[in-house]
């Protein structure tokens, strides 16, 4: 499949799933041809506005490591959480004007930085003691409150990434809280995140799906070598590899086909370096089962091409 035919089913995809017409689509094509004219406009608004919110949280940072010893518990709470609150504040101002909008992502992010950064400093500052683990789900429980009801009320991309990072801070911590096995903690998380990777996929945020597939791929594949390693079940590694890389055809993922590919990759090296190290015939075979799998994928394209696709 070329990438002209993928994209051209990314775009039914996502059409589909936001009810965008093709009236919709080719309103949106003349508007877009009557703005080519003026290109550079866009990039320079969002490289500035990129631009100044790395100024703001350098400021904001340097400023507070100038004088945080100088600080009492109040004031380090009010320049981490409070100045976290009026950025995060400023934000939403900005998303009810449209000449502003642009820069509401800078200032989301800096203040889904400060405020974890503030609640924890407040904590520290005021609290008896105690579990770390409960001051990081106090924190995690109420960035995901703030966040994802903002996110549900407004739709921002840099949002749902913010979300759904503090749903996985929190349940990390219940999970590891509730005594379970962090090789099954990490199973659980790494299938959601694909499973939510998925669904952004089909929606207006697909932008952050590589990243998350990306992560919940590589906390799946670490966690289940950890508890397979050195039992007889090893090689179910390599078959969750090789599912992964069907799964990445399914969902068309580069990214899975990626972490699917080194993680196989890194099995065999470390299959072989354990059991194989001194045989002349185990590199043999791994060249001849690669020359069948390459001649069976072959098989499979042009059967695809001659019977199925041209079926449908």
């Amino acid at each position: 499949m070329s990438n002209k035919e993928e994209a051209l089913q990314d775009i039914v995809s996502i059409a589909k799933h936001n009810n965008i017409t093709l009236d919709e689509i080719g309103h949106a094509f003349e508007t877009s041809s009557l703005c080519t004219s003026k290109p550079s406009a866009g990039v320079l608004s969002k490289l500035f506005g990129y631009i100044g919110g790395i100024f703001v949280f350098a400021g904001i940072g340097v400023y507070i490591s100038m004088y945080w010893d100088d600080f009492g518990p109040a004031a380090r709470v009010i320049v981490t959480l409070g100045t976290g609150l009026v950025v995060f504040i400023m934000g939403l101002v900005c998303l009810t004007d449209k000449r502003y909008q642009k820069a509401a992502t800078s200032l989301f992010l800096i203040a889904s930085i400060l405020q974890p950064m503030g609640i924890l400093v407040m904590l520290q500052e005021y609290s008896s003691g105690g579990d770390a683990r409960h001051g990081m789900i106090f924190m995690s429980g109420y960035m995901l409150i703030q966040q994802g009801a903002i996110f549900w009320a407004k739709r921002r991309t840099v949002l749902a990434f913010s979300t759904i990072l503090f749903s996985i801070i929190l349940f990390a911590n219940l999970f590891d809280l509730w005594n379970l096995d962090e090789e099954l903690i990490g199973v659980v998380i790494g299938i959601s995140l694909l499973c939510v990777a998925y669904a952004l996929q089909q929606s207006r945020h697909a932008v952050i799906a590589p990243f998350w597939y990306f992560i919940g791929a590589i906390l799946l594949m670490w966690s289940v070598f950890d508890a397979v390693q050195n039992t007889p079940y090893e090689l179910i590694y390599l078959g969750l590899s090789a599912l992964l890389i069907f799964l990445s055809t399914y969902v068309r993922s580069r990214t899975l086909l990626l972490v699917g590919t080194l993680s196989m990759l890194i099995y065999i090296g470390y299959y072989t370096a354990k059991h194989f190290a001194n045989a002349v015939g185990w590199p043999i075979a791994l060249v001849m089962i690669g020359i069948a799998l390459i001649a069976l994928s072959s098989l499979a394209v042009r059967l695809n091409n001659k019977y199925i696709k041209s079926n449908t």
